[in-house]
């Protein structure tokens, strides 16, 4: 009597983190601030393992929406320490709830086109990231601090 033993590939559970320094942004004074106080802070969510070399990115906590929002999002910058792959994609921290059907929704700020997580095709090995905050009218980011971490990409 014979038994046949297989070997079978192992995979890991999907692991989420926070980067390790959150974006820091600021000042924000009105009549163009946004709710939140003089100087926020954006945690930045990454989950690796999902699919092998991908990172899939967003901000921990959406905000709700605020006119002023519409003018501002977040920029994904990563490199991969180990080929050198860079790359970097935009995404929204806040809730878009205004009906773009109408007419006098459409135009002006794009932020509102993009979407609220991104998966970046990293490959795998340590990844190196930075989140800046940026706003349009005029283009600049306001971060005092850019979002920062390092992680591993099976």
């Amino acid at each position: 009597m014979a038994f046949g033993v297989g070997a079978g590939t192992a995979t890991a559970a999907p692991q989420e983190s926070v980067l390790q320094v959150p974006v820091v942004t600021g000042p924000e004074f009105v009549p163009a601030g946004v709710p939140g106080g003089l100087i926020q802070t954006i945690p930045i969510r990454a989950v690796v393992g999902e699919k092998p070399g991908e990172v899939r990115f967003s901000a921990a906590d959406i905000r709700p929406y605020y006119y002023q929002f519409a003018y501002r999002h977040l920029t994904v910058n990563w490199r991969n320490l180990a080929t050198g792959e860079v790359g970097s994609a935009g995404l929204r921290h806040w809730n878009d709830e205004i009906d773009r059907t109408q007419p006098a929704n459409q135009g002006g700020s794009q932020a509102y086109r993009l979407p609220t997580e991104v998966t970046a095709r990293t490959g795998a090995g340590p990844v190196f990231a930075t989140v800046t905050h940026d706003r349009e009218n005029p283009d600049a980011s306001n971060a005092l601090i850019p979002g920062l971490g390092v992680l591993l990409v099976p």
